[in-house]
């Protein structure tokens, strides 16, 4: 939908918008917005390789040369990201001259300065970066006031840092947990482990029995006695081997014969 107070300019929309003025609103609406947060996001990795960079020359373990590696590493990717941003920047350009010449929107003041305040503020960052990443490998003295400006593509940076902050944290969290987890797993394992080693090596225990001592053999001749309850018949006193009465029972005395 067209502005109400700017007319649509079709001279000037084929003249500067280029492949845009072909498009619908909602089309180049979509490249302008995609590629403004892309812009950004491009800021935060900037930021991201560059804090990284420099926290490594701060670590105990830190080596010179590694530390020049990680430099032109570093270098690398943000001169890379900063031409990303140049092409994705010079296509916004694009979208909102169709946006102005081609759609009328009466609130072009408000894209422009957006534009200019957050893209290509953005675009002026990740430079700042690559300068201190080239002053940082050449050994040349950084100027005291780099960080302490407080532009709002600063301020973007910084809530890029923090971002990125939390996001580690949480891996962090993460990853220690997992590592809890399996320590405390593998010294479950190694305990059921030794104790299944013990108890296969140690002695087996038999129950004591009670000790009994085998029956002796009786000799020739021996002589032995027997209490037998007969009651009150009166035949066993008529027995050869009867010696008397102990109450109801009867005592016999027998003796052992080889057979």
């Amino acid at each position: 939908m067209g502005g109400q107070f700017s007319p649509k300019d079709p001279v000037r929309c084929a003249h500067y918008a280029r492949f845009a003025a072909h498009l619908q609103r909602p089309q180049f609406d979509g490249i302008y917005w995609t590629f403004f947060f892309s812009v950004i996001f491009t800021l935060f990795v900037s930021s991201w390789i560059y804090q990284s960079t420099m926290r490594y020359r701060e670590k105990p373990e830190s080596c010179p040369i590694m530390f020049r590696t990680k430099l032109k590493i570093s270098l690398a990717w943000c001169s890379a990201l900063f031409i990303l941003a140049a092409a994705l920047l010079a296509f916004e350009v694009f979208a909102l001259l169709a946006l102005q010449f081609c759609d009328g929107e009466d609130l072009m003041s408000l894209y422009w300065s957006t534009w200019t305040m957050l893209q290509l503020g953005s675009e002026i960052a990740i430079l700042g970066i690559n300068l201190s990443l080239w002053h940082q490998l050449f050994n040349i003295r950084q100027p005291l006031w780099a960080l302490a400006l407080g532009t709002p593509v600063l301020v973007v940076a910084g809530l890029g840092h923090i971002i990125h902050v939390a996001f580690r944290k949480v891996y962090k969290k993460a990853k220690e947990s997992r590592r809890a987890s399996r320590i405390v797993s593998d010294d479950a394992r190694r305990e059921m482990k030794d104790a299944s080693a013990s108890c296969s090596s140690a002695p087996s225990i038999k129950p004591e029995r009670e000790h009994v001592d085998p029956p002796r053999a009786l000799a020739a001749g021996q002589t032995l006695c027997f209490a037998i309850d007969v009651g009150d018949d009166e035949r066993v006193r008529q027995w050869p081997s009867f010696v008397g009465m102990s109450g109801s029972k009867a005592i016999v005395r027998l003796t052992v014969v080889d057979v």
